[in-house]
């Protein structure tokens, strides 16, 4: 199979860095203009196609408005984020990149970078084009200096895929890459504690859909396809083609900003009356476990639980993250119950822990003979949990009927 680089080569773009020149100081044709809201913007490098647009608080992207600013200090229990909800928002920048591939080689480029930034009115908009390979230099000039005052990225898989490409790119041309020592805000790693049980994957795309209420255009385009609308523009100079790609760009890049402002309500305000039905208050509770906010946590667990249509995938989870919590604030009379409640689940985590829990706690031997018995026996849990709990298990049993006998005796 033909690799990416081989394609490019066919299309005649030089992949190397020997080749690479500034720009050309005049702008090249005037199509792109004709096609896209851009103009040629002159940089450091060269001369770089830019597409520029202000979106005004009061516009709604989906169910939201861009007015619905985030509130970040949801994230502040989270030592990787502290002192975040001190940065002005101003200084934030969300961003989106499109590329030729996804292996992110030497001859991986990205060919269009989104990216947008608070404003006092608004939200200020760019998108930087590479219409030659061979003008990367300039691209990288005008994104640098679009992105110089940012203290905070988000993306959407940007921890694995868009700023590792982006830093490739600078460190291609010899350049210090940028958002180095910054906060870093990927969103879909927030998405996938939150959402994966609950939707069917956790694409952009079906958050747009299930969360956000947004409905894209008919023209735009899946993913998988923008590469090869950028090789067609190669090859045949006709801009045309790039304009879904454009369009595709720019939601995603939009929709970041609302997806962080529907993420930090759920969070600061999870039982609103909006949400205090949802299935998804188990994860949410999870999740301000794992941020540190126990008391909220805990309000929201205990309410989720309250639930009488709660699937039993939910409520395994919401009764373990409930009882973990109590188990490590030493109320142990708290957790025992939740327990016994997972457990009629047939939940082996469950069963292991009342195990503990009366041969250490309240040295009643039978009864934890009964739930390690109980938890091999478990039927409703996966091939990997019976084997990690296995071996233990095994331990258990052959020491409780020891210490059993040594007691009979």
């Amino acid at each position: 199979m033909q690799s990416l680089t081989d394609k490019l080569k066919d299309l005649g773009v030089q992949v190397g860095t020997s080749h690479i020149k500034p720009g050309s100081k005049s702008a090249p044709s005037h199509s792109l203009t004709d096609t896209l809201p851009g103009s040629w913007e002159k940089t450091s490098a060269g001369d770089c196609f830019v597409v520029r647009k202000h979106f005004p608080f009061s516009l709604k992207h989906g169910d939201k408005k861009l007015s619905d600013l985030p509130q970040m200090d949801v994230f502040e229990f989270i030592s990787a984020y502290s002192g975040i909800s001190k940065i002005p928002l101003e200084q934030y920048l969300f961003i989106d990149t499109e590329t030729t591939g996804l292996s992110g080689g030497a001859g991986t480029y990205v060919f269009l970078a989104g990216a947008a930034k608070y404003e006092t009115d608004g939200i200020h908009f760019a998108q930087f084009f590479l219409q030659d390979p061979a003008n990367e230099s300039c691209q990288l000039a005008a994104l640098e200096k679009f992105c110089a005052n940012a203290k905070v990225v988000v993306s959407y898989n940007g921890k694995s895929f868009d700023l590792p490409r982006i830093k490739n790119r600078y460190l291609f041309h010899g350049w210090p890459p940028p958002f180095q020592n910054i906060f870093h805000i990927d969103l879909l790693h927030i998405v996938r504690r939150l959402w994966k049980t609950q939707l069917p994957t956790c694409s952009l795309g079906d958050i747009e859909h299930h969360l956000l209420g947004i409905q894209r255009e008919s023209h735009d385009i899946p993913g998988w396809q923008v590469s090869e609308k950028f090789f067609e523009y190669l090859q045949n100079n006709d801009p045309e083609p790039i304009k879904s790609v454009f369009y595709h760009n720019e939601v995603d890049v939009i929709s970041l900003i609302t997806l962080l402002s529907y993420i930090t309500d759920r969070l600061a305000n999870p039982l609103s009356a909006q949400y205090s039905n949802r299935e998804d208050l188990v994860p949410v509770g999870r999740y301000l476990y794992y941020s540190g906010k126990i008391d909220n946590a805990i309000e929201v667990l205990s309410t989720a639980l309250k639930n009488k249509t709660l699937s039993n995938e939910s409520k395994r989870a919401g009764l373990l993250s409930l009882a973990s919590i109590y188990k490590k604030n030493d109320d142990i009379s708290s957790a025992v119950p939740l327990w016994e409640k997972c457990a009629s689940l047939d939940d082996i985590q469950s069963k292991v822990e009342l195990a503990m829990y009366f041969e250490h706690k309240k040295n009643d031997l039978q009864e934890a003979i009964h739930w390690t018995l109980s938890a091999q026996s478990s039927s409703n849990q996966t091939r990997a949990l019976k084997h990690r709990y296995k071996k233990e298990l095994d331990h258990r049993l052959k020491r409780l009927k020891r210490k059993s006998k040594i007691h009979k005796e």
